[in-house]
């Protein structure tokens, strides 16, 4: 059965673990009455509606969508989307993922209950759109085009912020500045965690009280301090086993000075040791 009249998509083929990356984007034009879902996806989507007119559902509301209008899919958040069946939509779309993700949207004022906007310049919008597409299909250089995708990504965002009433603002929500703070130490943990760090040296740095930083920090992240940066660590500990550094090395590269206490963190992590993960890698 026919599902759209047109579709076309771009994948990424050299996205970058744990960055904020585009997966896939393109443009579509779905027939009358088409719909996804309801379903849970394990990315983050932005469509943007072209023409035509639609319905989005998520958290138990509705929201009529025409052309200029913008609706943003959570992962593991459950969603439906329909095209009308007198005036069928036409959306362009891009699938991203990455762990600074979900705080960057929340820092202009996107969470899953505040995901549609409304109002863009359609060809503002889609120059940025096509652009991204574009980058995708530089098969010759996919490093370079995952960068200027992931690029033009970021300005997408900044329409969003830019076209977004309630976004967040200092003024507005004085709770911001804590979040702001809370991305600064995500930073801090992403770029140092092969330093010897402690939650009372980024709580000094941040000027907050070490409880009162885990408190945010799990609030905007779901873990505290310590696990997110071991999640860091092992993350990059899995990364750096896919190359011919030594145990001994790894760990150290990841703020271990101990390659035993390493071991055993790691084994924690993934249910192996290192030497076992990288075995199971090479088999692969």
């Amino acid at each position: 059965m026919e599902t759209h009249h047109r579709i076309t998509m771009s994948i990424n083929t050299a996205p970058l673990k744990g960055e904020m990356s585009v997966l896939f984007s393109g443009i579509g034009e779905p027939v009358a009455g088409h719909f996804i879902g309801p379903a849970v996806h394990d990315y983050y989507l932005i469509h943007i509606v072209l023409d035509g007119e639609g319905k989005f559902e998520t958290l138990g509301k509705t929201y009529s969508c025409s052309a200029g209008d913008a609706f943003i899919i959570f992962p593991d958040i459950l969603v439906k989307y329909e095209a009308s069946l007198h005036n069928p939509w036409k959306y362009t779309w891009v699938a991203f993922s990455g762990d600074i993700v979900e705080a960057s949207l929340r820092s202009i004022g996107i969470t899953p209950d505040l995901a549609v906007i409304r109002g863009f310049s359609l060809p503002t919008i889609y120059r940025m759109f096509r652009k991204i597409r574009k980058g995708m299909e530089k098969t010759n250089a996919p490093a370079l085009g995952n960068m200027e995708a992931s690029g033009w990504l970021r300005l997408i965002f900044h329409e969003l912020g830019r076209m977004n009433p309630a976004r967040i603002t200092e003024e507005i929500v004085p709770e911001f500045r804590s979040y702001r703070q809370i991305d600064q130490a995500i930073r801090l943990i992403s770029l140092q965690y092969g330093q010897q760090l402690s939650i009372e040296g980024i709580a000094q740095t941040l000027g907050y009280h070490r409880a009162h930083l885990t408190r945010l920090f799990k609030d905007a992240t779901g873990l505290p301090p310590m696990q997110y940066l071991q999640k860091v660590r092992m993350k990059k500990a899995e990364e750096l086993l896919e190359g011919e550094l030594t145990i001994a090395q790894i760990a150290s590269s990841v703020g271990f000075n101990d390659p035993l206490f390493f071991t055993k963190q790691f084994h924690k992590w993934s249910g192996q040791s290192p030497t076992e993960f990288r075995k199971n890698l090479n088999k692969q």
